[in-house]
């Protein structure tokens, strides 16, 4: 490949030399080269050589004008004209003679060679003059049209004779009054010029310039060769134009003709209400070649080779491919799409265009093997990647439980989607789509995928999890997401709890870490139980720093999902004992408090439900509840003000109380509360917020309160009310303000006899 050129963009080029050639086509293209070099006849010979879209007929034609051109003996001429490509100027004949011309010319430098060189360009003017005329005349048809009428007009007035003999004078003048209008000077300089280059070639007449072609060409050791390519891009009257330049005016002694097009095509232009463009070619046609199908297993061997090029780009890549899964997809549904060159050039090419994007820091982005298959979606079936690509929610959704009417539609909506693959393609996209969402497996007649299944999608960076489907289709990675770099960085830093920590706090100084927490919860099992101390440390250090409100039902918040990390790593610790024992030395050594708190929230709940799968055996469940409770006087002790406006200050309070010594719990609350600043900063804590949406919201509307009988809990409401009645707001913080404005609007709700009733204001 070469080294400007690293995503293989001109690899649908045609090859240019033999030694390029890489599915066994050379001795075809040798084959044909010494039959069409035999030619001496003393006609013309015309060969075909059909082939579809992308089978290669100008890389075997490359081959083949190679192969004449190494000739040693009676190396014939070979000129190679492209009618496609002046057709848009409507050059095609006088441009024909022209290059042929200058071809024979640079390639022949003798005496006979020059003549013929000259002889050509004096044919082609000849030629070109009366093409230059029909089509001028053309143009210049509704000019003459209105000019007819009028003289004929006057001539139908008179029966005499010599009127009429007038009128067409007259009509003879007036046309060629038209001509210089219509045409201008250039066509008329034109004509003229080569009506003066005929007066000096000594008046000869069309048959005397042939019959001096034909005594040049005859004289000749060796053949000409002259061949056009791409003849299916050509409109049928351009088609028409070539075939008749080929049949009618170059039926010469020694001259081939190897003409190139996909075969169906041209017919169909050529067939009209006269003819079928079948029996059209066979007059002109007298030895078709059709290009030898290529073995299937050679296309493949290629784009095998081309696919692993491009995945030894990223080693990570290479680490991450799973050739099960490649054999399984290939065979079930891709291979149907590489049936010729050009799909095997142009898929790998944006495939390695694609794959670049995606290399991440450390490693690469998406899983290798879905990414192969995506491309073929995107490729060969647009329709389906649009559709599938605005579709995330029903692609990803790791399971469906809905009632029938539901899963109808669902099932409906899928289907309809992958109708719009390739009719002969239907069956292979199903396969494909299939085996890249498992997760919509049971609205094609498969199976049902339970939750569980996801945490390892997310791992392998299948498209099928929601994490990574974007990424897939935009190519990078989106906002909010974590990179599959970031998540193994992360996991890379277990076994050190500061820099974890540090990395899970850059996280949320990024505003991603509840999304970054909830994607690494699927690659817990691969943290080395070795890291258990600092893995697990460092989650304790962190938790009191993180969010850890949350409105509604469903929506956690990064401190739960710290705490489910927790949670599943001390799960793989078998020995219960050990793993308490983990968990309280972690806690001890540590400054946070909130992951374990839940922790031991969620085991004594686990208790009081008798429930058999608790974490904890009952002396580390009782030790760490002393260590919690323990924290928590030191605290108020050493450090009131931390403790008073701690993020989970209303929390801490009923386990401290619980757990603790309530009477101590009150007494330190009383003591805070003694005056305006206090009481504020308790406030704060129970403020709560709610979420709620209706049909017609856009978003949630988020709630803001306090209930009197949360606080009434520990402590009195009136001496807050009263300690904070005088109290200057405008020194206050936002939050200070807001934490007053709702216990306020609690104590008016009180005295009209509602009760905590939400919302307030």
């Amino acid at each position: 490949m070469d080294s400007q050129d690293v995503h293989g963009f001109a690899s649908d080029r045609p090859i240019l030399k033999i030694k390029e050639d890489l599915l066994g086509r050379s001795k075809f293209s040798k084959d044909l080269a010494d039959a069409i070099a035999g030619w001496h006849g003393k006609d013309s010979l015309v060969v075909a050589l059909h082939g579809d879209w992308g089978s290669g007929k100008s890389s075997i034609k490359n081959m083949a004008v190679a192969n004449l051109k190494s000739l040693t003996e009676n190396r014939p001429d070979v000129v190679e004209f492209s009618p496609w490509e002046w057709a848009a100027q409507d050059k095609i004949t006088a441009s024909f003679f022209q290059e042929i011309s200058k071809s024979i010319g640079r390639i022949d430098k003798s005496k006979s060679g020059k003549k013929l060189s000259a002889t050509l360009k004096k044919y082609g003017r000849y030629l070109n003059t009366g093409e230059s005329l029909v089509t001028g005349l053309s143009a210049a048809l509704p000019t003459l049209f209105i000019l007819a009428t009028l003289v004929g007009v006057g001539g139908n007035f008179s029966g005499e004779s010599w009127v009429k003999t007038v009128s067409t004078a007259i009509l003879g003048l007036l046309a060629a009054w038209a001509a210089a209008l219509k045409w201008g000077k250039g066509l008329l300089n034109k004509l003229s010029g080569n009506a003066e280059a005929t007066a000096k070639e000594k008046e000869q007449s069309l048959s005397d310039i042939r019959q001096e072609l034909t005594s040049l060409l005859s004289e000749r050791a060796s053949s000409l060769i002259v061949v056009m390519d791409d003849l299916d891009r050509l409109t049928p009257g351009q088609l028409r134009m070539v075939f008749q330049l080929v049949k009618a005016n170059l039926e010469f002694p020694k001259v081939v003709f190897l003409l190139l097009f996909q075969r169906d095509l041209v017919e169909e232009k050529l067939t009209d209400g006269k003819q079928l463009g079948r029996d059209y070619l066979e007059k002109i046609i007298q030895v078709p070649f059709d290009i030898p199908k290529i073995e299937v297993t050679l296309l493949h061997d290629l784009l095998f080779s081309r696919i692993d090029q491009v995945i030894k780009q990223d080693k990570s890549a290479a680490e991450m491919f799973d050739s099960g899964r490649w054999g399984n997809i290939f065979r079930g549904a891709l291979h149907a799409y590489f049936d010729n060159l050009r799909n095997v050039y142009r898929y790998t090419s944006t495939l390695s265009f694609h794959f670049s994007l995606l290399k991440g820091k450390s490693v690469f982005e998406v899983n290798p093997v879905d990414l192969i298959a995506i491309e073929c979606i995107r490729i060969f079936e647009p329709e389906i990647y649009k559709e599938i690509a605005r579709s995330k929610d029903i692609f990803t959704k790791s399971s469906y439980s809905g009632d029938k009417k539901s899963r109808e539609a669902i099932t409906s909506l899928i289907n309809g989607i992958l109708d719009k693959a390739s009719t002969n393609k239907r069956e292979h996209v199903r396969e494909l789509i299939k085996q890249l969402f498992p997760a919509i497996e049971w609205a094609l007649n498969g199976r049902q995928y339970a939750d569980c299944f996801s945490k390892r999608w997310l791992r392998e960076m299948r498209v099928c999890h929601p994490s990574n489907f974007n990424k897939y289709f935009q190519f990078s990675i989106p906002k909010g997401e974590l990179s599959n770099s970031d998540l193994r960085d992360m996991l890379s830093r277990t076994s050190d709890s500061e820099s974890f920590s540090s990395f899970i706090l850059l996280l949320m100084e990024r505003g991603i870490l509840k999304n970054a927490l909830s994607q690494f919860e699927s690659f817990t099992d691969e943290i080395p139980l070795g890291d258990g101390y600092s893995y697990i440390k460092a989650l304790i250090d962190i938790g009191d720093k993180v969010d850890h409100k949350y409105m509604g039902f469903t929506m956690s918040s990064s401190n739960m999902h710290a705490v489910q990390l927790a949670v599943c790593f001390l799960r793989r610790v078998d020995n219960s004992k050990e793993r308490g024992q983990l968990l309280l030395r972690c806690f001890q050594n540590s400054d946070g408090i909130s992951i374990v708190e839940n922790i031991l929230q969620h085991d004594e709940n686990s208790r009081e439900n008798s429930e058999t799968k608790i974490l904890l055996l009952d002396n580390e469940f009782e030790e760490i509840k002393q260590e919690f409770v323990h924290k928590l006087d030191r605290m108020s002790e050493t450090n009131p003000e931390m403790l008073i406006t701690h993020e989970h200050l209303v929390s801490f309070l009923y386990r401290w109380k619980r757990w603790g010594e309530e009477d101590k719990v009150v007494a330190w609350l009383k003591a805070q509360t003694a005056n305006a600043d206090g009481c504020v900063n308790l406030l704060k804590g129970f403020v709560n917020n709610s979420s709620s949406q209706t049909m017609e919201d856009s978003v949630a509307k988020i709630t803001s309160y306090i209930k009197l009988k949360d606080i009434e809990n520990f402590i009195e409401v009136e001496p807050i009310a009263s300690a904070i009645s005088n109290i200057d707001e405008q020194k206050m913080d936002a939050q200070g303000k807001e934490a007053i404005k709702l216990f306020t609007a609690a104590l008016k709700q009180r005295e009209k006899g509602i009760e905590d009733d939400w919302p307030q204001i």
